[in-house]
C-alpha cells in the first residue's frame, strides 16, 4: 500500500494544480457547450422562420398558379372570347343610341335657332305694327287725313322721324 507522505503540501500544490486544470477545463467545455446549444437553438429558429416564409410563399405561388390556369382553361373553352363579343356588342348598340342622340341633338339645335330667328323676325313685325297703330290712332286724334298706300307711312316716317322699321301690313289701306 501506499506510505504515508511527510509532505503533505507538495500534495496539496500538486493536486490542486491538477485539480484546478481539471477544474478549469471542466468549466471551459461547459461555457463552450453552453454556446454551442446557444448557437443551435438559434439557428433552428432562423431556420424554422425561413421553412415558414419559404411555405407561405410556396401556399401564394400555388394560388397565383391556380387562378392562371383557371384562365388558362376560360381562354382555351373561348368563354373569355365569347364574353368579350358580348361586350363588345352591347356597347355598340350604345354607341349607336348615342350617335343617333347627338343627330337628333343637332337637328334640335338647328330648329330652335330657326325658330328664335323667327321668334325675333315676328318680334320686330310686332313693334313695327304695333308702332304704326299708335301713329294711326294719333292721327286720328289729331284729326290728320289719311293717305292711302305708302304715302302715309312714309309722310309718317318724315314726321316721326323715321321710327317705323320696314314696311306695314297696314300700308296698303287707304279707308283707315
Amino acid at each position: 500500500m501506499l506510505a504515508p507522505l511527510e509532505d503533505r503540501s507538495v500534495l496539496t500544490v500538486r493536486g490542486c494544480d491538477e485539480e484546478c486544470a481539471v477544474e478549469r477545463e471542466a468549466n471551459e467545455l461547459r461555457r463552450l457547450l453552453r454556446a454551442s446549444r446557444l448557437r443551435l437553438r438559434r439557428s433552428a429558429l432562423q431556420s424554422t422562420r425561413q421553412i415558414v416564409t419559404l411555405n407561405a410563399e410556396i401556399a401564394r405561388l400555388q394560388k397565383v398558379c391556380e387562378r392562371q390556369a383557371v384562365q388558362i382553361a376560360r381562354y382555351a373553352a373561348g368563354s373569355v372570347v365569347v364574353d368579350l363579343g358580348r361586350r363588345l356588342m352591347a356597347l355598340s348598340v350604345a354607341n349607336e343610341r348615342l350617335v343617333e342622340d347627338s343627330r337628333r341633338t343637332a337637328m334640335l339645335e338647328r330648329v330652335l335657332g330657326i325658330s328664335e330667328a323667327e321668334r325675333q323676325r315676328l318680334v320686330r313685325e310686332r313693334d313695327a305694327m304695333a308702332r304704326e297703330l299708335a301713329a294711326y290712332r294719333r292721327d286720328a286724334l289729331l284729326g290728320v287725313p289719311l293717305v292711302g298706300g305708302a304715302d302715309a307711312v312714309a309722310i309718317r316716317e318724315m314726321n316721326d322721324g323715321g321710327e317705323h322699321v320696314g314696311q306695314s301690313a297696314w300700308s296698303g289701306d287707304s279707308g283707315r
